[in-house]
């Protein structure tokens, strides 16, 4: 039963990932823990920091395993776009509903950062955050023409992911030897 459930409630979020728009659309590929999204004709790549004793030396792409203060770096990866302007807005989701039926309604700014110049070509955002969950950073960059472009990049806080998967696995390997005592079990009461 409690699997079912399970099983239902990941179909609904993979479906919910699918289906929604612009929110969930990565545009870009990860490289060692460093992710890239393409902001109207504007490659960015995307590297999070947590400041935590075990996690000093880590970039986070899509899972900030730590509550706590998150540093999100956004930096082009091509040359001339120093006059550029480019805002960074902190979201946090806020509506469960609103997330499979209208994306860009689901979220809460809880920091914005305003516009400025890419300048030396490197801009942040931090934030200390003390509730799980999802939450999102919105990158808003002037194009070639002038108009401002958005792109939304989706991540999740205070999932130890790491954690969480070895948890499982123990879980399966004793699932797996209660399978395996059962049968024994059972063939030595045969043959009784």
């Amino acid at each position: 039963m409690l699997t079912r459930l399970i099983a239902k409630l990941s179909l609904a979020a993979l479906f919910g990932l699918v289906m929604s728009g612009p929110v969930f659309a990565h545009a870009g590929e990860h490289h060692s823990q460093n992710c890239f999204i393409d902001v109207s004709d504007t490659r960015l790549r995307l590297s999070g920091y947590q400041f935590q004793p075990e996690l000093e030396n880590e970039h986070f792409c899509r899972v900030f395993p730590e509550l706590g203060q998150i540093i999100i770096a956004v930096e082009p990866l091509e040359e001339g776009l120093e006059n550029r302007q480019i805002a960074l807005e902190l979201l946090e989701l806020t509506s469960w509903t609103d997330w499979l039926l209208n994306a860009e309604k689901a979220f809460t700014v809880i920091k914005q950062q305003p516009a400025r110049q890419f300048g030396a070509g490197l801009v942040s955002i931090q934030q200390t955050i003390r509730q799980h969950g999802i939450h999102a950073l919105k990158v808003t960059l002037q194009d070639d023409s002038g108009h401002l472009r958005h792109q939304y990049f989706v991540f999740l806080v205070g999932v130890p992911v790491n954690k969480i998967l070895a948890i499982l696995a123990g879980l399966v390997l004793l699932g797996l030897g209660f399978v395996r005592i059962r049968k024994i079990a059972g063939k030595s009461d045969r043959a009784v």
